[in-house]
Formats: structure tokens, C-alpha cells, sequence
């Protein structure tokens, strides 16, 4: 168990605290400096015991370390599960050199993932060679390889899965090397210095099962979008953010594609408007496009039959936008933080949304007026409402009717501890619930202890470590709470509700 309290009453809290708990003094009780002793200058965790694995690991890289006692090939016999489970170890540990590789010549290795190592070089990966199994290879942010080190991918042939997003220095010749690679269905060059003239060139050659292709923050344009349909019709992803992309029309022609990432792009809605009636794209990511009016692209876009949705600029979608997107009613999830125009006229909206699972309102303009919509929303697992007007009657009424919800988030609201007792002691697979800068209680700590929860957020509300005491003791299941930064909540304040509950 994880608590993270205020520094008072350290020795009680620590005798409630046996169950390995990590506890971390907060050091920030205002009550705490008259007549108690001073809290600790450090948090006190509890030892933690590395596990045996991590143990014979350690050992292990010990063993091969150390000067003359291993040779060539000398791990040759290894498990590949094994052999990635140790060099994955060293390259944490930044032990990983090209000498510790040929200890491992021979072993058929089929996935081998360096990515942010410092000491990537291509002397390291000229290693590769020898493991000619492999068919997953990373090697994200590794600014010391250039072109010329993917020389060494002739020796690859069985490659799946490459990943060189943030190998700053490969340009357009490092493609050369790609080309040959025939079995591959994924490929990521985010942050490279590729280009048009490279990609076109590759494309044409490019393998049949190449499916997923990210090309984010390179300076590629609508010339490669265009090859994309005649040398890779059976493409399922393509993710190009932040790229100077403006017309996407050519995808249309791509009648495979699942997943499109345009978050950051210069997309023109005309340009969407062919992508319109796309019968497989399920999943449209259009984040931070420069377009004027977000509530024209959600009615672009709502007769396509998506399931995932990230939204354009919370600046210029309201309640007419949600109108629209209301449309889209396979979306299992929908983020609409901080999205400040949306007020509960367009939240009733999403009452037809019922495959939704999670759902975000944080900051928006919804009130109690606009929760009984949601009661519609019978599979939703996550709901969260920080930072909006809602009160405990409200949200008492909403969550008593969504029988599988997991997870609630009610920070910085008005609710107090009526909400718990309405509502929440209702919710039997809530596991998760956030209540931080809340109206919350030891009053309200009471009902929590009848329910199955493990992870609770009381930072900033009312309760004291007395209560929370208590909570730890009556509640096996916690393994997880924060409760920093307390508050005295005069006790006419203590609730929303005006019904004397809490007298």
C-alpha cells in the first residue's frame, strides 16, 4: 500500500501501516507545529526486497561483466526470452556494449529493443548481424546512428516491426537499406530528416505487408501521400503529426486504412470531406488542426463509423459540434477536457452514445441539469467530472445508475459527503475515486469503508489522519491514498445539500 499523508500523528499512522506500506510525509499539516513533534525531515518507505528475478539478473550481468569469463557465443545457448531479459537489463544500466553482444552470437533472439540508449553507435549495431532471427527492432532516440549504420539490416531479412522514430541523423539514403526488407509490416521514421524524394522511392519498392507507417514531424508533403494508394493499398495505419500535410484526399484511395493520425497538420476541411465516407477508418486523431470551426469537422466526420476520436480545438467546438459528434455512436471513448464552450445543452446529446466506456467532462460548463443524460451510458467505466458545478445530489443520481463504473473523478467539485452515501456506497465496481479538493469528511470516510475500493485521492478535502486511519484499517483492499494537504470545512459547508445529514 502507497499513503501519502500530512506529517501528524506519524507513529499512529506507521502502526496502521504494517502491510508494507510505503508512507510519505507531506510535511504540510498547519496543525501540526503546536504540541506535536516535528515530522520527518525525509519520507520513510518501508525496505523494499528486489525480486529473485531482478536478484539473478543482477547476478548474472555481474558474471558476464566481469573481465575474461565469458568468450564469443558463450550465451549462444540461451532462451531467447532470457537473452532479451538480460540485454534489455544492460541496456537500463547502460552496460551494453558492442563486445557484450558477441557473447550472445548464435542465439536466435527475435527482439531486440535500444531505445534512448546513449551509446547507440553503429559500431554497436554492426552486432546485429549475427542475430539474423530477429523480427522486432527499436531503437528510438538514438542520435549517433547515420545511414550507414543500417547497412547492417541486409542481415535482417526476417524484420517485422523497425522502429528509428528520433534517429535524428538518418536522412533519405538510410532507405536504401530499408528497402530490401521484405517482410516488414511496420515502420516509424517520426523525427528523421527523411524526405518525399526518399519515401516515393521506397514506396515503390515497398513490401506487401507493410501496414502501419508513421512518418510524424518529417518534411514529406501530399507527394508521398499520393504513392501511398498505388504501392501500399493494404496500408492500415498512417500517422503524419505535425507535418506540412494540408491535403489528405488521397487517402481516400486507400480502402484498407484503419487508423489516421493528422494531429498538428495544415488539413483544409475541404480536404476531409473526401475522406467522408470512408467505410473502414475507425480510428481519426485530428488534435490541433488549424481549421476555424471545429464543429464543421465533427460534421465531416460523423458519418464515418469510428470507434476512437480525438477531438480538433477545445477553442471551437460547442454544443453545436456535439450535435454532430453524437452521430458517432461506436466511440467507446470521448475526451472532452477543457472543451469550456460545452455546456449541458450539448452534453443531453450524448445520450446516444451508449458504446461509450470512458468519458471526460472535466472542466466543461455541465451541471446537475445535464447528468440524468448520462444515466444512458450503461457500459461507461470511467467518468470524470473535475472542475465543473456539479453537486453531491447530482452525481449521486447519475452514478447509482451506471452499474459497471470502475473509476470516478470528482476533484475540485462541490460535493460532499452525501455524494458517498447516495451514491457512491451504490457504485460495487467502483475501484478507483478521486475526491481530492472536495467538501470530503471523516463523515463521509464512514460509508467508504463497505466498498471494495483500492486507490482513493483525498488530497485537499476534510478529512484528518485519524480518518484516514481508520480507512486504511477497515479497508484490506486499498492499496493507494493520498491525503495531502488538508483543510478545515466548516461544518455548514461540509455538504451541498441542505437536508441536515450531516448535523
Amino acid at each position: 500500500m502507497v499513503v501519502s499523508l500530512p506529517g501528524r500523528g506519524w507513529q499512529r499512522t506507521q502502526q496502521w501501516s504494517q502491510k508494507r506500506l510505503q508512507v510519505v510525509a507531506a510535511q504540510d499539516d498547519p496543525q501540526a507545529t503546536q504540541g506535536h513533534p516535528s515530522p520527518p525531515k525525509k519520507p520513510f518507505r518501508t525496505p523494499s526486497v528486489p525480486s529473485l528475478c531482478a536478484m539473478a539478473t543482477q547476478a548474472t550481468v555481474n558474471l558476464m561483466t566481469a573481465p575474461s569469463m565469458q568468450y564469443s557465443s558463450s550465451l549462444s545457448c540461451l532462451t531467447p526470452e532470457l537473452a532479451e531479459l538480460l540485454l534489455s537489463h544492460m541496456s537500463r544500466e547502460r552496460l551494453l556494449r558492442p563486445r557484450t553482444l558477441e557473447l550472445f552470437f548464435g542465439c536466435p533472439m527475435q527482439k531486440f529493443v535500444l531505445n534512448c540508449y546513449p551509446y547507440s553507435t553503429n559500431e554497436l549495431l554492426r552486432q546485429l548481424r549475427a542475430f539474423t532471427a530477429l523480427k522486432h527492432l527499436s531503437l528510438v532516440n538514438s542520435p549517433l546512428i547515420t545511414d550507414a549504420g543500417l547497412s547492417v539490416l541486409c542481415s535482417l531479412l526476417k524484420l517485422q516491426h523497425l522502429n528509428l522514430a528520433s534517429c535524428s541523423k538518418l536522412t533519405d539514403s538510410c532507405l536504401q537499406h530499408i528497402t530490401g526488407l521484405k517482410s516488414l509490416s511496420f515502420l516509424s521514421l517520426d523525427q528523421t530528416k527523411v524526405s518525399d524524394v526518399g519515401m516515393v522511392l521506397y514506396l515503390q519498392s515497398a513490401p506487401s505487408t507493410l501496414t502501419q507507417l508513421s512518418l510524424n514531424q518529417t518534411s514529406i508533403t501530399e507527394a508521398t501521400l499520393a504513392a501511398l494508394p498505388a504501392c501500399v493499398p493494404q496500408l492500415r495505419l498512417l500517422s503524419i503529426k505535425h507535418t506540412k500535410v494540408s491535403d489528405v484526399s488521397a487517402l481516400a484511395e486507400l480502402p484498407s486504412l484503419q487508423t489516421l493520425y493528422l494531429d498538428g497538420t495544415a488539413v483544409r476541411e475541404g480536404s476531409l470531406e473526401h475522406l467522408a465516407t470512408h467505410s473502414a477508418l475507425s480510428a481519426l486523431s485530428v488534435a490541433g488542426i488549424s481549421v476555424a470551426d471545429g464543429n464543421n469537422i465533427l460534421q465531416i466526420i460523423s458519418g464515418l463509423r469510428l470507434t476512437q476520436l480525438t477531438l480538433p480545438g477545445r477553442h471551437s467546438v460547442t454544443d453545436a459540434g456535439l450535435a454532430f459528434l453524437s452521430r458517432l455512436s461506436l466511440l467507446s471513448e470521448l475526451d472532452l477536457t477543457d472543451y469550456t464552450y460545452v455546456t449541458d445543452q450539448g452534453i443531453t446529446q450524448l445520450a446516444t452514445m451508449t458504446r461509450l466506456k470512458r468519458l471526460s467532462l472535466s472542466n466543461t460548463q455541465v451541471t446537475d441539469a445535464g447528468l440524468p443524460s448520462l444515466r444512458c451510458l450503461q457500459e461507461l467505466l470511467e467518468l470524470c467530472l473535475d472542475r465543473t458545478a456539479v453537486t453531491s445530489r447530482g452525481v449521486a443520481a447519475l452514478v447509482t445508475g451506471l452499474p459497471h463504473l470502475q473509476v470516478l473523478s470528482l476533484a475540485s467539485t462541490q460535493v460532499g459527503d452525501t455524494v458517498v452515501r447516495r451514491g457512491l456506497v451504490h457504485c460495487v465496481q467502483l475501484f478507483k475515486l478521486n475526491l481530492s479538493r472536495t467538501r470530503i469528511t471523516d463523515h463521509g470516510l464512514k460509508f467508504l469503508k463497505c466498498m471494495c475500493l483500492t486507490q482513493v485521492n483525498l488530497d485537499g478535502s476534510g478529512v484528518t489522519l485519524s480518518g484516514i486511519a481508520n480507512l486504511i484499517a477497515s479497508c484490506p483492499h486499498i492499496t493507494s491514498i493520498r491525503a495531502s494537504n488538508p483543510r478545515a470545512i466548516p461544518p455548514d459547508q461540509v455538504s451541498d445539500d441542505n437536508d441536515g445529514d450531516n448535523q
